[in-house]
């Protein structure tokens, strides 16, 4: 069973009804995979559907053979490294992630959540810094972690990939060496920006899609 499949997915974002090809897209534990948009606001609107954050024209998306396509954001097994990090710039590394993990709980749960997640992508010692004090690897390592600091498990990454941001390879490798049972899919504007990180068969376009 893959872990993630998307199937017979369509959705309209700016008027012109979208697809992916070839159809389905698949990934198994320990793969990555690259979607490929014309541009940044395609990536986006693709990258929204796997969050929640819109809902599709038709088709499923699963996750370990369960289909989240009507779920919310946080029921989704789906985890988000923003091009560039998105860290927020006024707080210190350690504040960045207790958001993830929920500050509203106990403090000692939250402080041994962030403590594990800290040791896991090795970043403990920045954890008093601030996003524009760490290099930009440094900074998608911290994304990496804020992602798996949620409390419902992830299963498959997304790691945006956009002209004019760093590259996302440090997070592919990060979320793969923190956990090899992890999915991972970047949504990229620019094929040749991540032409090292899958093989052929591992990559998906956005493409017109027959209208209804």
């Amino acid at each position: 069973m893959s872990l993630l499949e998307i199937t017979g997915l369509t959705w309209d974002p700016r008027g012109t009804r979208r697809r992916l090809t070839p159809d389905p897209l698949t990934l198994d534990p320990g793969q990555t995979a690259v979607v490929v948009a014309a541009d940044a606001a395609e990536a986006d609107a693709f990258t929204d559907l796997l969050l929640g954050l819109e809902m599709p024209l038709g088709g499923r998306i699963l996750v370990g053979g369960e289909e989240i396509t009507m779920r919310l954001p946080a029921e989704r097994e789906i985890g988000l490294v923003p091009a560039n990090a998105g860290l927020l710039p006024h707080l210190t590394v350690e504040r960045n992630l207790a958001l993830a993990a929920r500050d509203d709980l106990a403090p000692s749960f939250v402080h041994g959540r962030i403590a594990y997640m800290a040791r896991r992508l090795d970043i403990q010692g920045f954890l008093r810094s601030r996003p524009h004090e760490l290099a930009h690897d440094e900074r998608l390592s911290v994304a990496l972690a804020r992602a798996l600091c949620r409390l419902l498990p992830v299963k498959v990454m997304v790691i945006e990939d956009r002209t004019g941001c760093g590259p996302c390879h440090a997070a592919v490798s990060g979320a793969l060496g923190a956990d090899p049972g992890l999915a991972v899919l970047v949504v990229t504007d620019d094929r040749t920006r991540v032409a090292s990180l899958a093989s052929p068969s591992h990559y998906w376009e956005i493409a017109d899609a027959a209208q209804p």
